[in-house]
């Protein structure tokens, strides 16, 4: 009854943790990916500089992050009706459906969102 004086819908509540629960299962994989890649890097160097270069760590996810930002725009473009009518006709492939380009912009999406984080860290350790 309280919530109902201050105005506050209930049922908002459980629509905001179904979709802040949907938003964490998205941002998973994308995450772990971009944890992944720079954990890498920072292994990389260490082992073949002997040291972390903070400068060269930056450079290196600016560059990883951008190549994925390029990546992810081609994946979710590579289905829409423009492109696939082009491959179609030059390349014989399968023809233009609205489930394959929702499933490249949702591949596309996730490539994004790990060049995103991955632009972020490089932000950040600059910061720092």
């Amino acid at each position: 009854m309280r919530g109902q004086e201050l105005g506050v819908n209930t049922s908002t509540n459980t629509i905001s943790h179904a979709s802040t629960g949907k938003l964490l299962l998205y941002l998973k994989q994308p995450l772990l990916a971009a944890t992944t890649i720079a954990l890498s890097d920072l292994l990389a160097l260490i082992i073949g500089v002997g040291s972390v270069p903070r400068t060269t760590l930056v450079l290196i996810l600016f560059l990883e992050g951008g190549i994925g930002l390029i990546v992810g725009v081609i994946i979710a473009l590579s289905s829409a009706p423009s492109i696939a009518k082009l491959g179609e006709l030059t390349m014989g492939a399968a023809p233009w459906s609205r489930d394959s380009e929702k499933h490249a912009e949702k591949i596309g999406s996730k490539w994004m969102v790990a060049s995103v984080i991955l632009v972020a860290v490089a932000f950040l350790i600059s910061a720092l």
